[in-house]
């Protein structure tokens, strides 16, 4: 197994069709390393998902996201989805420069869980806005890319995105809390009616907060059982 150090990869799941998982993949380019005298430019990447037998799920190329992005007709998508069962999931990107020099390689496994069965929690998607423009831009489009990175500036403000689900027809009860970096609680996070596809969603402004780690706890609670989901986050100055 190999982790790139010049990309931000994130990988979402969400309930697909027929009992299987859906899996969605974005990147970036990754912060320039302290230290590092060469100067590499990412322009691309080429992303291949295979299943543990060997299956091809995805393969081709991969653009880079960014604030307020939108997958741009007859262009490289900014993001890849796919759907398979819940199991082992063989991963290989070739990181590319703009004239297809390939800088690097990122080769990783991951365990991709099961949505099928009692309450589950989808992974959060953080879209990113620096203006009211972009929020408005990203809230009304449900073709918005998440950013993958987790680290923002108390100028933004975020809109998150996810799914909560249950068995059958049942719609579990689903609360939000923001928590120190140790896992206190700070605060009770509003959750609104989902929109753009999404059964739920949060709008969360950083100004208020100051700059420090934190985490926002997503629970879903049901008749049969109940499921949690934390994603850590950085506010800087």
């Amino acid at each position: 197994m190999r982790a790139s150090t010049l990309i931000r990869p994130w990988f979402g799941v969400s309930r697909g069709e027929g009992g299987r998982t859906r899996v969605t993949f974005v990147w970036e380019p990754a912060a320039r390393v302290p230290g590092d005298r060469v100067r590499r430019s990412v322009s691309t990447l080429l992303f291949q998902a295979r299943s543990a037998d060997g299956a091809v799920l995805f393969e081709g190329p991969v653009a880079p996201t960014g604030p307020a992005a939108i997958d741009e007709p007859g262009a490289a998508p900014a993001r890849a989805i796919f759907e398979m069962p819940a199991g082992r999931l063989r991963l290989r990107m070739s990181i590319r420069d703009s004239a297809s020099t390939v800088l690097d390689e990122d080769v990783r496994e991951l365990s991709i869980r099961d949505l099928k069965g009692d309450v589950a929690v989808g992974t959060l998607e953080i879209l990113r806005a620096r203006t009211a423009r972009e929020f408005q831009t990203v809230a009304a489009d449900p073709n918005a890319i998440p950013a993958p990175g987790r680290e923002f500036s108390r100028t933004e403000r975020l809109l998150i995105r996810f799914d909560a689900y249950g068995p059958g027809t049942e719609k579990p009860e689903v609360t939000a809390v923001l928590l120190n970096r140790g896992g206190s609680k700070m605060s009770d996070v509003q959750i609104a009616p989902g929109a753009a596809g999404a059964t739920h969603q949060i709008d969360l402004g950083l100004a208020s907060i100051p700059a420090g780690e934190y985490l926002i706890e997503i629970t879903g609670k049901g008749a049969s059982g109940e499921a949690k989901e934390l994603v850590p986050f950085r506010v800087g100055s």
